[in-house]
């Protein structure tokens, strides 16, 4: 695929009621690999295991909101953070 597939249009191939033929599986498995990488981030994954960094983007500076609060997801990625991992 030389463009990047829509993020709606592969929520449209990945719906299950969703019907249409394919010349190859190609456009399918991108739009399976997109949900995948979505699903992911959705996985809590704690920023200390390589010194204190999100696990996903490597960014320290949107960890943390107002007040200095922990965020539930990263603020540049949106990795799900893990704090009960804290050292």
């Amino acid at each position: 695929m030389s463009e990047k597939m829509s993020t709606e249009r592969a929520a449209k191939i990945l719906d299950p009621k969703h019907r249409e033929s394919y010349e190859s599986l190609a456009i399918v498995e991108e739009a399976c690999q997109m949900g995948r990488d979505a699903l992911l981030l959705r996985i809590p994954r704690s920023p200390y295991k390589k010194g204190f960094a999100c696990p996903n983007c490597g960014s320290s500076d949107y960890l943390y909101g107002y007040f200095d609060k922990p965020n539930k997801c990263c603020g540049n990625c949106g990795q799900a953070i893990l704090w009960e991992d804290e050292i």
